[in-house]
């Protein structure tokens, strides 16, 4: 059993034994299904697909993301600072919005951002116009980009990223609550200098190729 399928099975189990108590706070077969939009995608790793699956959970019900998600890991990380207060109570008003599929058009844009600065040790968004620049025509669309540092583990990613620590403007938090967005395209890689690097790629265009 993969680690995704260990997830998903682990997040239903919670689910069936918690909802007799909390309805509220179980997630439903049903809605892990919804969320896992990448499973059967085989260009994608285990930890890239639940970064999809991650994101996907927040944007589907973000009020049940924070009381069964985001709560935790900040309890559990300690990080109780403005960015974590105001997660959580970005989550607890988003009204929810549809999930994101996969596209392997934004996969191969993001490897190659997450490769090139991988390899160099670089930091941000480089050349974003450039890189996107086909893409944009081809789908006259937003467009728009998360990356991270340090981390390979899909949860520490997906969590980091809407944490938003010390990033005045949460760029990063806005575009994965961003109900325009409707594909993305996921890359975990080696970093030069901090280990590691996930760069997620976005669009608002209805196709995923």
């Amino acid at each position: 059993m993969g680690l995704l399928s260990k997830i998903i099975f682990t997040l239903v189990f919670l689910s069936f034994s918690i909802k007799t108590v909390f309805a509220q706070k179980a997630w439903t077969p049903e809605m892990v299904e919804k969320a896992n939009t990448a499973k059967n995608i085989d260009y994608l790793t285990e930890e890239e697909k639940l970064v999809v699956f991650y994101c996907n959970l927040v944007r589907m019900n973000p009020p049940l993301f924070m009381d069964t998600y985001a709560k935790k890991y900040i309890d559990s990380t300690k990080n109780n600072t403005s960015f974590t207060k105001s997660l959580i109570k970005t989550l607890g008003k988003t009204e929810n919005m549809e999930v994101l599929y996969p596209s392997k058009k934004l996969f191969v844009i993001a490897k190659a951002h997450a490769s090139d600065f991988g390899k160099s040790g670089g930091m941000g968004h480089g050349n974003f116009k450039k890189r996107f620049e086909k893409y944009g025509r081809e789908c006259n669309c937003e467009v728009g980009e998360n990356c991270d540092y340090g981390y390979s583990k899909a949860l520490d990613i997906t969590m980091r990223l809407l944490i938003d620590e010390k990033i005045s403007n949460l760029a990063h938090r806005k575009n994965i609550l961003n109900p325009n967005y409707k594909n993305s395209g996921v890359s975990i890689m080696k970093h030069k200098k901090y280990s590691w690097h996930c760069v997620i790629d976005y669009s608002a265009n209805s196709a995923t190729d």
